[in-house]
Formats: structure tokens, sequence, C-alpha cells
């Protein structure tokens, strides 16, 4: 594991973030194999398996009316989501202990300032929109909290209002879990809103927490191939030097291929699992757009998100095979004129990023998604009115 002394400003800046957040639930790849870890990451499962029995109890017995049972079916596949990216991201840490150190070893390298303004750039644009997707999942979350506050009770003029109404008071909780808890004794329910924050935190948490730590690692790869690029472009014609950089620039473009590979394999089934409950949410949800349209506008940030750092990591490791070409080749020795071409053939090449292995995730991905999408619901309003 790297230690504190190989962690420099730029490193603890581009990491630190990650580093708080995952440690929470035990999945933050530095210390995945120490005991207290492993406890939190336990601890964080067993909350999101009761979140799951739970909500798929309340969506089976439909004791209330139809929107209830939407509700918990909806927090019930987002907490299937949640804990599928919990399950993958730990099952695969030695993959992004690989990632997060060569964060720390790339920060540790002497670079000159424009490659480093170039890291500086993306690791910035990987922390804001990690932390604006950390913000809106907490506030997405403490909503749900609102939902128990008794405002009837603390309006008067709502509370008169409900005065003369005969109807009986239903319990109200943080999740739509009605049916399997109902009227519970003050220590119990008590007892029962504390699990349901826990739950609401831990699920956001796993889903934003991920969503975030994927997308700044795939902006500081897009960034090391930007920078190896910059190489590439900038060799200069030295006959003592020449081999020597072009061999070293060579394994350098390997181990960003190893590295954009271990990307691909951590986090190809957590987007799978994400862009599965994305299309079916947003097929089912869409025929009640107006009522749940911020869920619709947050399913639709994560699935871009994910498109975007995809179509950026396809687009910077393509340009590798022109960076290459502007260089000096035609004042190279004539050994080093036949390597190129490999480099160039390989640099031709893109690394996608799949959603399991089979849909790559990338702007026109995310066009044709929301095309299927539309299409889906267009037959399921058809099957409704029939």
């Amino acid at each position: 594991m790297k230690e504190a002394r190989n962690w420099n400003d730029e490193s603890y800046y581009a990491l630190n973030v990650y580093e708080k957040v995952l440690g929470i639930i035990g999945i933050w790849p530095l210390n995945a194999g120490e005991l207290k870890s492993i406890a939190r990451c336990s601890l964080a499962i067993l909350i999101q398996i009761s979140t799951i029995g739970s909500l798929s109890l309340e969506t089976y017995w439909q004791c209330l009316d139809t929107e209830d049972m939407m509700e918990a079916f909806l927090m019930d596949l987002s907490s299937v989501v949640s804990l599928s990216k919990l399950l993958v991201i730990r099952f695969t840490w030695k993959h992004t202990y690989i990632l997060v150190t060569s964060i720390i070893d790339d920060w540790s390298m002497s670079r000159n300032k424009q490659q480093r303004e170039v890291m500086m750039r993306y690791t910035h644009i990987g922390r804001v929109v990690s932390l604006t997707i950390l913000y809106l999942g907490y506030a997405s979350g403490v909503s749900f909290l609102f939902m128990a506050v008794p405002f009837d009770s603390l309006i008067p003029w709502l509370n008169v209002s409900k005065a003369n109404d005969n109807d009986t008071m239903v319990t109200t909780y943080f999740l739509a879990t009605y049916c399997v808890f109902g009227s519970l004794p003050t220590i119990t329910y008590s007892c029962v809103l504390l699990l349901q924050a826990a739950q609401i935190f831990v699920n956001a948490t796993s889903h934003c927490g991920n969503d975030g730590f994927f997308f700044g690692l795939a902006m500081h790869l897009c960034g090391q191939f930007e920078v190896l690029q910059m190489d590439f472009a900038g060799i200069e014609m030295e006959k003592q030097n020449c081999k020597r950089k072009i061999r070293m620039l060579i394994i350098r473009h390997c181990h960003l291929i190893r590295l954009a590979d271990n990307f691909e394999y951590a986090f190809n089934m957590a987007i799978l699992t994400q862009v599965s409950m994305s299309v079916l949410l947003l097929c089912v949800e869409d025929i009640a757009a107006i009522k749940h349209v911020v869920l619709i506008l947050t399913m639709l940030v994560q699935l871009y998100l994910y498109c975007y750092a995809g179509d950026q990591l396809e687009n910077v490791t393509g340009r590798i095979a022109y960076s290459a070409y502007d260089s000096p080749w035609y004042d190279f020795d004539v050994k080093i004129m036949k390597d190129l071409p490999m480099v160039i053939l390989r640099g031709k090449l893109p690394h996608q990023t799949t959603a399991g292995k089979f849909l790559p995730m990338n702007l026109f991905s995310f066009k044709e998604i929301l095309k299927a999408t539309g299409s889906y619901l267009s037959v399921l309003r058809v099957m409704i009115d029939v």
C-alpha cells in the first residue's frame, strides 16, 4: 500500500474525496484488506439487504394504493443497483488498487509545467463532478427524511383541517414500508426510522461514491493519455536520446493500456447494472413523468456521466496515432521508423469502456438508449390503453 510519504499535495487533492467517501462503506482500495474495512463493507451489505427485503415485501403485499407501491418498487430497484455496485467494487478492489496507486505514482513523477497543468485540469474536472454528484445524492436522501416530518401537526391550519377528517392516519416512514411495519410503539418506531436513515445514507453513498470514483479515475486516465500525446508530438531528433525516449514512450503506452483494461474490468458490470436500471425506470417513470421528473433527471445525469467519461477516454486514446505521426519520424533511424507503425496501429484502436463487455459507453450509445427507451415507452402506452 502507498504510505503517506508517497502522497504529495496534488495526489491528496485528486484522491482525498474518494478516500473519505468510499472508506465509509469499506471499499477504498488502499484499505480493502484491513479488518475494519471488511467490517464496514459487511455492515453496508447487510443494511442494503435489509432495504431490499423490506421494500420487496412492500411491493408484493400492495396493501395501499398504486403510488406507494411504485415508490417502494423504485427504491427497491435503486437498492439492488446500489448493492451490485458495492459488491462489484469490493470484489474488484485489486484492479482499482492498481489504478489508485498509479495516480499517486503519476503525481510523484517529475513533469514539466504544461503537462502538470493538463493533469490538474482533468483532476479538477473529476473532483468537481464527483462532489456535485455526492452533494446531489445526499440532498436527495435528505428529501426522504423530510417525507416523515408531520407537517400537518406543525402547521396549525393543516392540523385544523385534519381534525374533522375521520380517515385513519397512516404512520409515516422515511421509506415506503407502511404495509411491512404498520403502526409501531414509539421506541420500535424510532429504531425503524434510525435503520431507514442508515439505509438511505448507505444507498446514497454507494451510488454517488462509486459514480464519482468512476468518473475521477476516467478523467485521470484521459489526462495521462493526453500527456503521452504531448510526449510523442514533442520528440526531438537527438541521436543519443531519441531511441531511448521512443522505447520509454512505447512502454508508457503499454502501461496506460493495461490501466485502461483494469478500469474496464473493475467497472463494466457496475455500469451494466446502472444502465439496466436506468432504461427500466425510464420506461416505467415516463408514464408519470411530471410527478417523478427529479428522479428521471437524476437517472439521465448518471447515465450521461458514464457515457461522457467513456466517450472522453475513447477519443483521447484514439488520438495517440496522430500524435505519433506528428513526431519528426522522417528524421529517425530506420530501426526506429519500423517501431512507429506498430505504435500508430495500436493507437488507432481506441479503448472502449463497456457495460457488461457488449455495450460501449459513449455519447452515441447515450443517444441510442434514449431512442430505444422512447420506443419501448410507446409500446407500453399502447398496451396500457388496450
